[in-house]
């Protein structure tokens, strides 16, 4: 493992809107960026992560953990330490040449956002979508909550021209108030169903998945059904679903955050969680039977999301590794 102290900080990169925030970025040195992904309850079986950490700051997001491995255990070092793989596209490169990908599927941004805000400067997935542009024969997919993916737009459809390449669109809640607090830096709802519907209308196929569902908060009927509505109108060939993971790093963000903000539901969340990182099999019972009836209505595929829907990765880290190797 890299000591936090040998990795330089680019301190050159920070523009003052960032600083105020206390974000740092630090270069990590890339030795192989194709992670392999062996569970079989995946559609994919490779995933890139070009960043480490994300600034969207999601108080429900899984991959915290990843910064444990670093020795960085305040919950809030995900958001405001950022680690960016310089040389992605040219590890991408070499290992694309070497390493026979046939047509399993590669995830793109399976831990953290591929299109986050620190991509706008850096510039690194696009640097690899310029390098999967120039191949055949791949089957890629992105999956991110930001408008910022439309920029690309030209390397994606050049892509499509040559392989398969689907985008999925993280979006859990219309709601732009609830939205502000759950994802206090991501963009908000209608600019990621505008860049699903710029998109789609160019022929890329775009799901939605309403990625995780949180106890008490996301997951009323009504506005489930908003959401796919708003997916069907936006031309989204599907909708995805999977209830929230809380283990336990986490839960250290997640739950201190629920009971300052929902105190009403903090003893709810702590009984559904008090026994596992997992929600009770009743309640994705209850769930399930309620998404397919909609996805009826709204004409989308119906199938359970374990039989190889585009899904968050693998929560057992025992079953594969999701975090980019350093």
């Amino acid at each position: 493992m890299n000591s936090l102290a040998t990795l330089p900080i680019l301190a050159e990169t920070l523009v003052p809107d960032e600083s105020a925030r206390g974000v740092e970025f630090i270069e990590m040195p890339v030795h192989r960026i194709l992670n392999r992904c062996d569970s079989p309850r995946m559609p994919f079986r490779w995933t890139i992560n070009p960043y480490r950490g994300c600034e969207f700051g999601c108080v429900y997001c899984y991959a915290r953990y990843t910064h444990e491995f670093l020795e960085l255990r305040d919950p809030m070092d995900f958001e405001r330490r950022i680690f960016v793989k310089r040389m992605a596209a040219e590890v991408l490169a070499r290992t694309l040449s070497r390493t026979p990908i046939g047509t399993d599927q590669i995830a793109i941004g399976t831990a953290t956002d591929p299109y986050q805000p620190a991509e706008r400067k850096f510039k690194l997935t696009r640097s690899m979508l310029e390098v999967f542009a120039r191949l055949s024969g791949l089957n890629l997919s992105i999956t991110t909550k930001s408008a910022l993916i439309a920029r690309d737009l030209d390397l994606i459809l050049a892509i499509n021209r040559r392989s398969k390449i689907q985008v999925n669109f993280s979006l859990i809640t219309l709601n732009r108030r609830l939205q502000r607090i759950l994802e206090p830096r991501a963009p908000r709802p209608g600019l990621r169903l505008r860049a699903l519907n710029l998109l789609a209308r160019a022929g890329i196929k775009c799901n939605v998945l309403m990625m995780p569902m949180i106890p008490g908060l996301t997951d009323a009927p009504a506005a489930i059904e908003g959401i796919i509505r708003m997916a069907r109108k936006a031309g989204a060939d599907g909708v995805w679903w999977r209830t929230m993971f809380l283990r336990s790093a986490a839960a250290k963000r997640f739950i201190p955050f629920v009971r300052e903000n929902f105190p009403d539901l903090a003893d709810g969340i702590d009984a559904l969680y008090s026994n596992s990182g997992y929600a009770p099999a009743a309640y994705d019972d209850r769930m399930r039977g309620l998404f397919d009836r909609l996805r009826r209505r709204y004409g989308f595929p119906v199938a359970h999301e374990d039989d190889g829907a585009p899904l968050q990765p693998p929560q057992d880290h025992r079953s594969t590794q999701l975090e980019l190797s350093i």
